[in-house]
């Protein structure tokens, strides 16, 4: 199970490195994506995962799976970072669930709490 944050302002989705890598997806042998994605701490170039991906939403009631065929992004740390650096990234990089996906869901957003209905 992977936590999203939930960013509205976000075009894309993401997965970072570390929970790609905690996946079991092989990192180096993705290829980079074509163009630069923006986030919090500047501009970063990452790789894409270039075969269908399925994602599945669950709640307490029910699930909801969504395939995704145009390249899933994966948020990896810089090759040339310092080594603390790169521990500290590891560490607080989220996952980042954009409006590629969330487009399809009627989204509820209050203080407190994200509600997501599949609206296809």
């Amino acid at each position: 199970m992977i936590k999203f944050l939930v960013d509205t302002g976000a075009l894309g989705s993401s997965i970072s490195e570390k929970e790609a890598t905690l996946m079991g997806i092989d990192i180096d042998s993705l290829p980079y994506f074509k163009g630069e994605s923006v986030g919090f701490g500047g501009s970063f170039k990452p790789k894409i995962i270039n075969r269908p991906v399925t994602l599945t939403f669950e709640s307490g009631k029910d699930s909801k799976k969504i395939r995704y065929d145009s390249g899933f992004k994966v948020t990896v740390v810089p090759p040339n970072t310092d080594p603390e650096e790169r521990k500290k990234l590891l560490q607080y990089m989220p996952s980042v669930l954009g409006m590629d996906i969330l487009y399809k869901f009627r989204t509820c957003i209050d203080e407190r709490t994200v509600e997501l209905t599949y609206e296809g």
